[in-house]
Parts: C-alpha cells; sequence; structure tokens
C-alpha cells in the first residue's frame, strides 16, 4: 500500500496499537538471542510539527505501549529508561510498518535494523547481526519444532516434509489452519504447532481450531477458534473469519469419520494450489479410531479414501465405459504423496488432456498390437492380449462370389477412424 492507505489503517488502529504490533514483530524473537531480558524504546510520531511520543517495553516475552503524558516540541529530550530512541515523521514511520508486513519483509527488516541502530543509545545491540540471525534459525523447521516443543520433530519425522513441500510458500502471505492444538483440557498448554508456523512463514496468519478454549495463545498473526472439527457449520463460521486457506493441517482427533469431514468440507473451499495435510494416518489401522487392520482399501479409512482419490486423478485415462462414479475432486487434486503415518494433497487444476485421454478405447483395451501387430509384449501377455482380442473382434463372415469364396483381409490401423491421427502423432 502507499503511505496514505497504511497511515489511515494505523489512524484507524490508533497508533500505540500499532506499534504494539509492531514491535511483537520486530522485539519478541530477538532478544533471546542476544542474552538480554528487557529493551525500551521511545518512539516519537511527528504530527503537524509536533511530536507525540510513546515508551515501548519488551521484556519476558510480552511487549507493552506507553503513551508518554505530554506533546512535545522537536527539542525536547527523551526519557532517560530509553535504551533506543527513534523519531519519525507519518511518512517514515509508514515505510517502517511496509518494512516489517509488506512483501520484501526479510530485506525491509535489515532497513530496520539501521533505524533501531541509529537511535541505539549505548546499548550497542547488534540489530543487523540479531534479525540475520533469526531468520536463518526460522528457517529451520526441525530446529523450531524442538524450540517450541512440537511433536512434529522427535516424536515424529514431520518436520523433514513440511519444509519440502512449505518452503516454495515462506514468504507467502499466506493463511494457515491447524486443526487440533494440543494440551487437551489444560488451559495453559498447547499451540507448540502454532507457534512454530508464525517464525516459519514470517508473513503468515495462523490459525488453530480445538475442541478445547486456547484462547490464551492469541499474539499477533495467531488466532484460536473452538468447535469440532466435524461440524461443517462450525468450519463455515471459521472460514468466514480466515477467509480462503492456503494450508490446512490436521492434527485433531484421529478418527478417520473425522478426518474425512473436515476434508471434504474444507480441501473445495482451499486456495487453488493449495496444501492439505492429514496427520497420524496410522489410526486407519486401528479399530478404536474407525480403522481396520485387515480391509486395507476400505473407504471409510483415511488412507483407503484416498486411495480411492488416486484413482479419480486418473479419470482421463478411463475407457469410455469405465464404471467409476466421478468426484468432485477428480478435477481439482493433483498430487497425493503418502508418507510413514502422514499424507500431503496438493490442490490445483487437473484437466490435463493428455495422452491418457486421446488414446482410443481399443487401444486401452487391447495394448499396442491394436496398432502395431508385432509391437513386442512380455510373454504373460500373450495369452491373455489373445483372448482380448477374440473377445473384442467380431467374426468374419466370408464373401461369396459365385461359386467362388473370398476372404476379406482384416482392416488395419489406417482404416479404423480416428486412429491414423493418433497413432501418426
Amino acid at each position: 500500500m502507499d503511505d496514505e492507505a497504511i497511515l489511515r489503517i494505523a489512524n484507524r488502529l490508533q497508533h500505540h496499537c500499532v506499534l504494539e504490533l509492531l514491535y511483537q514483530e520486530v522485539l519478541l524473537d530477538v532478544l533471546p538471542h542476544d542474552g538480554r531480558e528487557k529493551l525500551v524504546v521511545q518512539h516519537d510520531l511527528e504530527i503537524a510539527r509536533h511530536v507525540v511520543g510513546y515508551l515501548v517495553r519488551a521484556e519476558r516475552g510480552q511487549v507493552s505501549v506507553e503513551p508518554l503524558p505530554w506533546s512535545q516540541d522537536l527539542s525536547r529530550a527523551g526519557a532517560d529508561e530509553a535504551d533506543v530512541r527513534i523519531h519519525q515523521d507519518l511518512s517514515a514511520f509508514a515505510g517502517m510498518l511496509r518494512a516489517v508486513f509488506g512483501p520484501d519483509s526479510v530485506s525491509g527488516l535489515a532497513q530496520v535494523a539501521d533505524t533501531l541502530a541509529s537511535g541505539d543509545r549505548g546499548t550497542g545491540v547488534p540489530w543487523g547481526e540479531l534479525f540475520a540471525e533469526r531468520a536463518r534459525r526460522n528457517a529451520d523447521l526441525a530446529g523450531l519444532a524442538l524450540r517450541f516443543g512440537s511433536d512434529k520433530w522427535g516424536a515424529r519425522w514431520y518436520a523433514r516434509q513440511y519444509d519440502r513441500f512449505f518452503r516454495p510458500y515462506r514468504d507467502r502471505p499466506v493463511r494457515i489452519l491447524e486443526i487440533g492444538i494440543g494440551g487437551f483440557q489444560e488451559a495453559d498448554r498447547g499451540g507448540a504447532s502454532l507457534e512454530m508456523w508464525k517464525r516459519y512463514f514470517p508473513r503468515a496468519l495462523v490459525f488453530g481450531i480445538d475442541i478445547e478454549d486456547k484462547r490464551f495463545l492469541e499474539t499477533q498473526r495467531l488466532r484460536t477458534f473452538r468447535g469440532n472439527q466435524a461440524d461443517p457449520e462450525f468450519l463455515s463460521k471459521v472460514l468466514e473469519e480466515t477467509g480462503e486457506l492456503d494450508i490446512v493441517i490436521d492434527d485433531g482427533s484421529h478418527f478417520n469419520s473425522d478426518q474425512i469431514k473436515s476434508f471434504e468440507f474444507l480441501f473445495p473451499r482451499l486456495a487453488a494450489d493449495g496444501l492439505y495435510v492429514i496427520e497420524d494416518m496410522e489410526t486407519s489401522y486401528w479399530p478404536g479410531f474407525g480403522g481396520s487392520s485387515t480391509e486395507f482399501s476400505s473407504p471409510s479409512t483415511g488412507v483407503g479414501y484416498l486411495k480411492d482419490m488416486v484413482d479419480g486423478m486418473n479419470y482421463e485415462a478411463m475407457t469410455s465405459d469405465a464404471t467409476y462414479r466421478r468426484r468432485p475432486t477428480d478435477r481439482t487434486v493433483v498430487g497425493i504423496h503418502f508418507f510413514h503415518s502422514m499424507a500431503i494433497v496438493e490442490k490445483g487444476i487437473n484437466e490435463d488432456g493428455g495422452l491418457g485421454a486421446m488414446i482410443p478405447d481399443e487401444v486401452k483395451r487391447q495394448g499396442p498390437r491394436y496398432l502395431m501387430p508385432d509391437y513386442p509384449v512380455p510373454p504373460e501377455f500373450e495369452s491373455a492380449q489373445d483372448a482380448a482380442n477374440a473377445a473384442t473382434t467380431p467374426p468374419k463372415k466370408p464373401a461369396t462370389n459365385g461359386t467362388k469364396t473370398v476372404t476379406r483381409p482384416l482392416p488395419t490401423a489406417a482404416d479404423e477412424p480416428g486412429v491414423g491421427a493418433t497413432s501418426s502423432k
């Protein structure tokens, strides 16, 4: 946005609230790396030739903003307790907001580091080095999982798959929903993975769903909802608040029926290039969670449900008389990736119109010898192909010409309507 649009938002939210959000992003994840427990910044805003001052205190994982009880002229000295003093007109203030929250947030933080360093009052905080170190640490998803106590590394090894699939989304302003926040009924536990996602995706809005109230976790860019993941009415209300989601991670009840119901509601409403993850799919084999260790392809289990979807992803290759019943996901699932105890489904446009759709039915039924009689096939297919040819080729009646019997030659591939164009390609 331009300066005017940014300042309209800042005025509506009030400057002290915007400063609190700004410094939550800038300070909270930096101070521990420097061994500091507290830092005070005086942030002065010049408005119509007057300066309104704010004291920003960052300590013990919290940021507070206190408006100074006076309006000062440009010559007034700063508060004695401030470690850093920043003086900005509104245009510079808008630029700082853009640097932190804008599209180039990584390079923008280098500008913020210069601003903080220029206002340093003797603390010697190496801002540039701290921001660079934070960026490096937050790119390490396994390290973040260990840091916040998420079971996605150690108890599980999901982080390696997440890093592979999520890395292209890192610098995008994505919206992420995780089903299942953790901590169960304990009011002050849970949220380790939400905190991990918030750091890994520096521009993301992170949302969590749980059957318990986890609002105590809510901070800048992180919000929670309480409800049942299998309730479409609840999920609809969540989407009204979150907007279109880019990534959904189901780490919820682990009941197979809940996994399927959540997928069927949320996947169609996912962004066009979104990702949908189902964790802990070992419950597909546990009867106590609706799974089975004997019926491996049952569509009532999470794994069996996704196995069926693999066939749908290849609907264009089926023969025209196939009895397969189409699903809405056939045209929107472009990839299904199974890993140990988890699956990742990629959304996209599954309408390639490639050879699978172009090859004639007779070739699909009889194989390549329908077009090229001398085409070599594996020995085990010889008898099967002869049987298929006998079943699909009608017997030829001899044509009579007086007393002489004439046997007409079998048609070649070029005689078949539509085949010549395909084979010539």
